[in-house]
């Protein structure tokens, strides 16, 4: 599953491939981990940039609450990880499953274990020059 969506991404993408550097902003809340694997624009549609990333999140650890302007998809490949989005209940994700956050809505992942690392590998499609990610802030 996941070579079929790296193969995937690559076949869409061309030859646009990013370094593997860690891409998290400083200030990111310990435990949290993210890796450009690639960003470029879509073939044939230059207005929309993909991006495909890996997260790591330690035993315990959450992302940011955030939200993203265009559509993410992400692929739990190790683990399991707990989406908290605004105005739904809290669903789990294990190893395998999919989980795909409405557009503009503020949401945050949690690793549900408190002993084992979880991984996301991700898609994000958004328009070009925007960011695939927006901090959304605390709860009110």
């Amino acid at each position: 599953m996941k070579r079929l969506l790296l193969a995937s991404a690559l076949l869409l993408a061309g030859p646009a491939l990013a370094q593997q550097a860690p891409a998290t902003a400083p200030g990111t809340p310990e435990g949290f981990r993210t890796t450009l694997l690639l960003e470029t624009p879509l073939r044939g549609t230059p207005q929309r940039t993909y991006r495909l990333y890996t997260i790591e999140l330690a035993p315990g650890a959450a992302t940011p609450r955030h939200m993203h302007p265009g559509d993410e998809i992400a692929l739990v490949t190790d683990g399991t990880v707990t989406l908290e989005m605004e105005g739904e209940a809290p669903k789990t994700f294990h190893a395998g499953e999919v989980l795909h956050p409405r557009p503009m809505t503020a949401h945050m992942a949690r690793n549900a274990s408190a002993t084992a690392v979880a991984r996301l590998t991700v898609s994000s499609i958004t328009e070009s020059g925007r960011p695939s990610t927006v901090m959304a802030g605390p709860r009110n």
